[in-house]
């Protein structure tokens, strides 16, 4: 077993050596020197025929060092590879089976329901906390598929376009229990399904929600007989200038407050109800863009100068109010955060995807990388005092995002310091609407 080089080819030199000479010898004997050389061939092949049995019966029993075939040459180095071989593939073995215990450890540990998935969605292995979770039995479970047993709209779909992606949604044992499941692909036909409990999370949203919209339900009411009051003593002429002022200010105040209030109540709506489809309607987003733009346009101080770009057969369907609202949001602030005479292009066309495309691109100051993924968030400025003295509530863009979330679209922010920013509200290829050019044009 332990030759090397080319040592173990010696013995077979001999032996041919030997078979050759046998051949010699039995025909110089007998004079038959053609079936001299046949037998000793035939005696040489049965040998190695031997040989050949012996190694398969060893094979065939296990291959076990101790029950080696009593071998040399290059038997015996065939042999060596072999049983080198077994060792070899007896330790990745030991470490496949080592890594795939730490690997189950680690899944059955995890707090969340962790589901193994074929190709075929059929469940090949998941941990404890499913069967709590999701009900799950992996002795009669395993190798039916997970739509059978979750008849869920929202993950079938999840599960059809095999992509990472999280959603929400309530037990279908338990609607009190909120889920948010995730669905991971790592290799064509294997794929982890995650689940995690968001009862809690999702009770706290709730709460903060109710508590905003009833707020500002019964700030409204106060605030608007406040508003009224300073309205009559604005007006009263006997009022004298040292009150004056004040009034004015807290008038203005106020004002500010009714707004927030609104779009506290607007976002409240958006966020607790859904998108009627069967009350949609075919809205002109372009013959909307010139109202607005004529709108700020009449009432710009500062001249901004709009450029539009409008596509007017295209529209698209959904809610109008909530639409115009959108694009009245994003006109508003390319005006009210840009300085006088800035440009602002104004889109409205279809993409090469077949979306639709409402585009509000200026030449301002632009915002910082940092801000970008913020500027969603409620009441989040970029710069306080800038914006406070713009007059703006902070909601804006968060309704804007609300109501593209509504549509099944997106909105797209792109902004670089001194070169301006681009905000784009791209709706789903499924919500357009192109009319012919006769009807646009009778339209417009």
């Amino acid at each position: 077993m332990t030759q090397s080089g080319q040592n173990y080819w010696s013995p077979e030199r001999w032996r041919f050596l030997l078979v050759v000479f046998s051949g010699v010898l039995g025909g110089a004997i007998s004079g038959y020197w053609q079936a001299s050389f046949i037998v000793a061939l035939l005696v040489y092949i049965v040998w190695l025929l031997y040989k050949l049995q012996q190694l398969h019966s060893w094979l065939e029993q296990g291959g076990k060092i101790t029950h080696t075939p009593d071998n040399n040459g290059i038997w015996e180095r065939i042999t060596y590879h072999i049983l080198n071989t077994k060792k070899q593939s007896t330790i990745r073995k030991q470490r496949m089976s080592s890594l795939l215990k730490r690997f189950q450890g680690i899944i059955t540990s995890l707090p969340y329901a962790t589901v193994v998935l074929n190709g075929k969605n059929e469940i090949d292995w998941a941990n404890k906390t499913s069967s709590s979770l999701l009900r799950l039995n992996l002795k009669t479970d395993r190798g039916q598929r997970i739509e059978n047993l979750f008849r869920v709209p929202k993950l079938h779909k999840l599960l059809e376009k095999n992509k990472q992606k999280e959603i929400e949604i309530s037990s279908p044992y338990n609607p009190q229990i909120k889920l948010a499941i995730q669905l991971i692909p790592i290799e064509k036909d294997l794929k982890l399904l995650i689940a995690r409990d968001i009862s809690e999370r999702v009770h706290l949203q709730e709460m903060r929600k109710n508590f905003i919209a009833n707020a500002s339900h019964e700030l409204r009411t106060p605030l608007t007989v406040i508003a009224g009051y300073l309205e009559i003593m604005h007006a009263d002429e006997a009022l004298p200038d040292s009150l004056r002022i004040a009034v004015e200010s807290a008038s203005e105040q106020s004002s500010r407050m009714q707004d927030i209030i609104e779009d506290l109540l607007t976002l409240s709506r958006l966020e607790n109800s859904e998108l009627n489809e069967n009350r949609l309607t075919e809205i002109n987003v372009a013959q909307i863009v010139e109202t607005l733009c004529s709108n700020e346009q009449s009432l710009d101080e500062n001249a901004h100068k709009l450029i539009k770009q409008l596509d007017h057969s295209l529209m698209i369907k959904g809610n109008e109010l909530e639409i115009t609202s959108v694009c009245a949001n994003l006109i508003h602030n390319a005006i009210r955060y840009t300085p006088a005479g800035t440009k602002i292009n104004i889109i409205w066309r279809e993409n090469r995807q077949g979306e639709a495309v409402f585009t509000v691109a200026d030449k301002g100051e632009g915002i910082g990388p940092e801000h970008i993924s913020h500027l969603t968030e409620r009441f989040y400025r970029v710069d306080k005092g800038r914006s406070r003295d713009a007059g703006g509530t902070g909601l804006g863009l968060a309704i804007v995002q609300h109501i593209m979330q509504r549509h099944g679209g997106r909105l797209y922010i792109q902004s670089r310091l001194g070169q301006g920013s681009t905000f784009s509200a791209i709706f789903p290829q499924n919500f357009t609407v192109r009319r012919s050019s006769k009807e646009s044009s009778t339209v417009a």
